[in-house]
């Protein structure tokens, strides 16, 4: 796998020109570092010319043969070590589908993988031990400050030879269409440029060329040390060749029908018309009782005392066409899949009058910590929210109380500007990036009772 395309043999000729015998002295050593350094560079920038990208062979996954491995022959835990906005979603999705315990971003409540991962091996453990057990890992990185954490990167040597057999996945996608997808992906190319990271010094990753010989640089990376350790498997896919889904289903034992597209950029890819999917950072392969409830709809009970007595209501002539879909819940946006096995922490989104104190009783009830209004006894939440963003903290970093697994109200009344303050609209970006692995909750009512409830309360 080490043969360009110009037909030499990378590894040797580095290797060739990096020979380091017992009699040199140490000037020399520096000087043969320095060589190496540029050969390699040079090497691969010869290599890698954007004008062959259709032929490089490091652009291009390896299928191996399905027939060579069944499901039950290919070792787990199954681990992604590929790059970010390549489908990562999708396999998280596809595994949990398959009934298989699937960890994305986070490997446990606290923690990112990236973290847990790093805590392991500093503490010289096996590189998941102070993770969670799962059979599959479907994104390991993760955006950390003051750097992005790349632990496929960074620790693939100890993960590789930590992990006694392993399944490890490498996907593929078109360069130019990862490079846009990177670059419009909440300024993730901005933040790999800002960072150090091997292979990607501080500074480069602006363009779509130091990307794609980044990723070149990573696969043969992958594929020299998995070959090197003969207990693992490689599994190289492309993700928009529609052929993955059932390569990869007949692969790993699972449905075709579970592989699709999760977490995409809907302005990039339009056609997929409001159908990609967010899934939670852990599914699970786990039975118990299924809540068949998607979205919390207000008491009517509650909805009419609310309302005084007294209040006028809107003649028919005054009410308003509500027959666009933004007023009304869609019950499909979770496949039911993934009943019972949602993200925390829990975030309602929705707007006051709206069945806030009916959510925050319902998680009670069923024994979440839940906050409502105030998440602390100084601050209300929006209040402690709107200071944490500021000082460029996750929006809850510093309302006082530990973490809620429920936010069931998050906007406040602001006595000293005399405003109502909503961080749902005003910090949305801010809490959704902040928590990219949490549930959020949308709730719907009658416009009009809405409108009534608003006007008297």
């Amino acid at each position: 796998n080490n043969a360009g395309d110009d037909g030499f043999d990378l590894s040797t000729k580095i290797k060739n020109q990096s020979s380091i015998s017992p009699d040199t002295d140490h000037g020399e050593i520096s000087s043969i570092r320095e060589e190496k350094k540029h050969s390699i560079s040079s090497v691969i920038g010869k290599k890698y010319d954007l004008q062959t990208n259709q032929v490089r062979e490091c652009l291009r996954p390896r299928k191996i043969s399905v027939s060579e491995y069944s499901c039950q022959a290919l070792p787990s835990p199954i681990i992604n070590l590929g790059f970010p906005k390549m489908g990562s979603s999708s396999a998280h999705a596809f595994f949990g589908c398959g009934g298989l315990t699937s960890m994305h971003y986070r490997c446990n409540y606290a923690k990112a993988c990236a973290e847990c991962i790093r805590e392991s091996i500093e503490a010289g453990e096996p590189p998941f031990s102070r993770c969670d057990k799962a059979d599959a890992y479907t994104q390991i990185d993760a955006n950390t400050k003051p750097d992005y954490s790349f632990p496929q990167i960074e620790y693939l040597e100890n993960i590789v030879l930590g992990v006694k057999k392993a399944t490890f996945l490498l996907p593929f996608r078109n360069m130019e269409n990862w490079y846009k997808s990177v670059r419009e992906w909440h300024a993730m190319k901005m933040r790999l440029a800002r960072s150090n990271i091997t292979g990607l010094p501080q500074g480069k990753g602006k363009t779509l060329k130091e990307l794609s010989d980044w990723f070149c640089w990573h696969v043969e990376r992958v594929r020299d040390i998995v070959k090197r350790n003969p207990g693992h498997v490689l599994v190289e896919y492309d993700i928009e060749d529609p052929s993955t889904g059932d390569f990869m289903g007949e692969l790993f034992g699972i449905g075709s029908n579970c592989w699709g597209q999760a977490n995409t950029n809907t302005q990039l890819h339009p056609e997929l018309n409001g159908t990609s999917i967010s899934i939670p950072w852990v599914v699970k392969n786990r039975r118990g009782p299924r809540n068949e409830v998607l979205f919390t709809e207000s008491n009517e009970k509650e909805i009419n005392n609310e309302i005084k007595t007294n209040a006028p209501t809107l003649t028919p002539t005054q009410s308003l066409d509500y027959s666009d879909s933004c007023f009304r819940a869609r019950s499909d946006t979770i496949p039911t899949s993934l009943y019972n096995k949602l993200p925390r922490p829990i975030i309602n989104l929705g707007f006051p009058k709206m069945g806030t104190t009916s959510i925050h009783a319902f998680f009670g009830c069923g024994n979440y910590s839940s906050m409502h209004y105030q998440c602390s006894p100084t601050y209300a939440c929006g209040e402690c929210m709107r200071r944490s963003v500021e000082e460029d903290l996750p929006p809850f970093a510093k309302c006082d109380h530990a973490p809620a697994e429920v936010y069931a109200q998050i906007d406040y009344y602001d006595t000293k500007n005399i405003l109502h303050y909503l961080p749902q609209t005003e910090l949305l970006e801010e809490i959704v990036h902040g928590y990219p692995n949490a549930t959020f909750l949308l709730t719907f009512r009658s416009m009009d009772k809405w409108y009534d409830s608003v006007r008297n309360w």
